[in-house]
């Protein structure tokens, strides 16, 4: 009975301390399954997408689940590191236990976890892009009369194309450094790792300087990640077309198109940037010596130098 009590009493002790911060993780990590698998899902089977999958497959979805993960946590990522924010919150729960104002003093660690999340996540739609750009190559270039093929040189003198790749003399690195998706994507990318890789406890320690300004390429990166799908490269079939152009009937037809009433030359457009509003008060967002005081190093840092400081004075 005594052994009972004890382990009730150490896994109250445990919710007591850590239950708030576990709960908080276990939404997150929900919300960011749910959004994979929806999105993973709407641009494997929805019908607009029909001939974008002829031609680049499963990458579509593989492409546009983890984008939708990466605008969520990109939303969160400054939200742990705000000062003025966290100040707000320390004072509204002034009425609350201590136990739970302590939970907001893991902001940091929650910061790291989110940042975790947005590379894994970056690297799986790397992967996937990078696929995209080489399919749809081979298709533009293909000499075949397939699907895809036929699918790739539609649109040349229209907006309706549904291949971004509108020359057949290109490369994928070529497309990659002339596009807005694809550049933007590279310099994002580019901020992104040298953040992480600034981040490591042993940059922090020894050359805070280091971390603090590279930390602040985020304004590149959040600049970048609007602007990544102003272009609009991932295209659908438009409504009006799906409503004169079946695509069960007319996908082994290509050579029909636009020559009978019921395959008229397929249309498609591109579809609205999957990219986060991002709504906040300024009095929120970190300024950089609200950045600096947030960072647990940062006092510890300072106070080495000054000692030194003064006794080199």
């Amino acid at each position: 009975h005594q052994l009972n009590f004890r382990s009730l009493g150490i896994m109250s002790n445990w919710v007591i301390n850590h239950g708030l911060s576990a709960l908080v993780i276990v939404v997150w990590l929900g919300i960011n399954i749910f959004l994979f698998v929806y999105y993973y899902m709407f641009y494997e089977y929805d019908p607009r997408f029909q001939y974008t999958r002829a031609i680049i497959g499963s990458a579509l979805a593989w492409a546009r689940a983890p984008a939708a993960c990466l605008n969520f946590n990109c939303l969160l990522i400054l939200l742990p590191v705000c000062r003025n924010l966290l100040s707000f919150l320390r004072g509204s729960c002034s009425c609350c236990r201590c136990s739970a104002r302590k939970q907001l003093d893991k902001n940091i660690t929650f910061h790291k976890l989110v940042a975790y999340m947005i590379a894994l996540q970056t690297a799986i739609h790397i992967v996937a892009h990078l696929l995209n750009f080489e399919w749809f190559n081979n298709s533009r270039q293909s000499k075949v009369e397939t699907l895809d093929t036929v699918l790739s040189q539609l649109g040349d003198n229209t907006t309706y194309w549904l291949n971004p790749i509108r020359s057949d003399q290109t490369t994928p690195t070529y497309v990659a450094f002339t596009t807005a998706a694809g550049l933007t994507g590279v310099i994002i990318t580019i901020a992104l790792i040298i953040m992480i890789t600034s981040s490591t406890d042993t940059i922090r320690r020894s050359y805070f300087e280091v971390f603090w300004f590279t930390h602040h390429l985020f304004v590149i990166f959040f600049a970048g990640l609007v602007i990544h799908g102003i272009g609009r490269i991932v295209r659908h079939q438009t409504s009006d077309s799906m409503q004169v152009h079946e695509y069960k009937f007319c996908q082994n037809r290509t050579k029909d198109w636009g020559k009978i009433p019921e395959c008229p030359i397929p249309l498609f457009e591109g579809g609205d940037p999957m990219v986060s509003i991002f709504v906040m008060d300024f009095s929120f967002l970190p300024a950089p010596l609200h950045l600096c005081r947030s960072c647990p190093f940062h006092s510890e840092n300072i106070g080495r130098r000054t000692n030194g400081f003064h006794q080199s004075g």
